[in-house]
This record gives C-alpha cells, structure tokens and sequence, in this order.
C-alpha cells in the first residue's frame, strides 16, 4: 500500500466545474470553449463513479439549458433542443472525455512535470478528436449536415475541419488553466487537497 499524491477534495473540483461552465455563456470563437476541460477535471479529480459523470453533465445540462433560453431562445426551444440527437451525442461525448480524464487521473503526478504536462496535452487532443468525430456525427444524423449517405457523412466531417483548431486550442488553454488552478490551490492551500490510498 502506498500513498498516491494529493488530489482536491470534492467542493473545490465541483466548484471548477461550475466556473468553468459560466465561460461556455461569454461570447467566444466557435468551439473555443471549456467543455473538454470540465469533462477532464470530472474524470481525473472525482473517484466516485456515478459523480465522476454526473458533476460534468449537469453543468453542462444547467449551462445549455441557460444558452438554449436565454442566448438562442428565438432559435430553438428546449425541448427541441434536449431531444435532437445532436445534443444527445455532444452529452455522448463529455461522458467520453470523462473516460479520458480517468486515464489521465491514474498515478498522476504534479502538473508542472514534463510528462504530466504531455499527458494532459494529449487527453485534451484526445478529447477533441472525440468531440469532432461524435458531434459531427450527430450533425449528420439529425440531418442538419450534407446528404444521409457515407458520402454526406465525409463531406459533413469536411465542413467541420476548419473548426477543429478552435476546439483543440479550447481545450489546451482551459485545461492547462483549470488544473493549474486546482494544482496551485492545493498548494497554498492544503485543506483543499485529500490524500487517497493505494
């Protein structure tokens, strides 16, 4: 048995999380969003298995739900929104990213090292390839993209390359900036930290 290294307790996680969710409400560049981030920290910072997945997807839940009746309120209504297979399938994605962050949540060391750094470029990366594919799937099938055969289904990934960057350098930049906070809070702060055991 050994003791791994500290991780933020609960509150000071969820409380990220929530942060984090008010930055999907500011005007931003398409896909330069936070999403990834909440998603990553809910993976590798809760070991509860349902919370792990369930703190992430209410935020995002309670920040659509904001976005869908308030910013797009004359586009589309909430029901509309919730039922479409696109936004079942970007949900389909967070809990993916959630799966990412518990790889990189395993034996994980302080951020501020060379490979922990990389393996948190690369759980962003991952994640960002995984909301490209699943989302622009969904795209597809609710036929908001190009014509319903394999065809369409490429020329709908065509169409959303040239938003891929945002949602890759969405990810690094909060990513890096959340779990650097929650990093550096430990720190100052070792209250907000719990030990766990292996």
């Amino acid at each position: 048995m050994y003791m791994n290294p500290k991780v933020p307790k609960f509150f000071p996680v969820a409380l990220a999380i929530s942060v984090a969710c008010v930055f999907r409400l500011i005007p931003h560049y398409p896909n330069f969003t936070p999403m990834a981030a909440i998603a990553l920290m809910g993976g590798a910072y809760i070991t509860s298995g349902f919370w792990r997945f369930a703190v992430p997807l209410l935020a995002m839940l309670v920040s659509d739900y904001i976005t869908v009746t308030t910013i797009n309120a004359q586009w589309i209504t909430p029901a509309e929104y919730f039922t479409s297979p696109e936004t079942l399938l970007v949900y389909f994605s967070v809990a993916l990213m959630t799966v990412i962050g518990s790889w990189y949540g395993k034996n994980k060391r302080s951020l501020v090292s060379g490979p922990q750094a990389a393996r948190l470029g690369f759980a962003s990366f991952g994640s960002a390839l995984v909301f490209f594919l699943v989302s622009n799937f969904g795209t597809w099938i609710s036929g908001h993209g190009l014509e319903m055969t394999f065809s369409g289904l490429i020329g709908t990934y065509a169409l959303g390359v040239p938003f891929f960057g945002y949602t890759i350098a969405g990810n690094l930049v909060y990513s890096f900036l959340f779990f650097g906070l929650l990093e550096l809070g430990m720190q100052h702060w070792p209250a907000l930290a719990r030990q766990t055991v292996k």
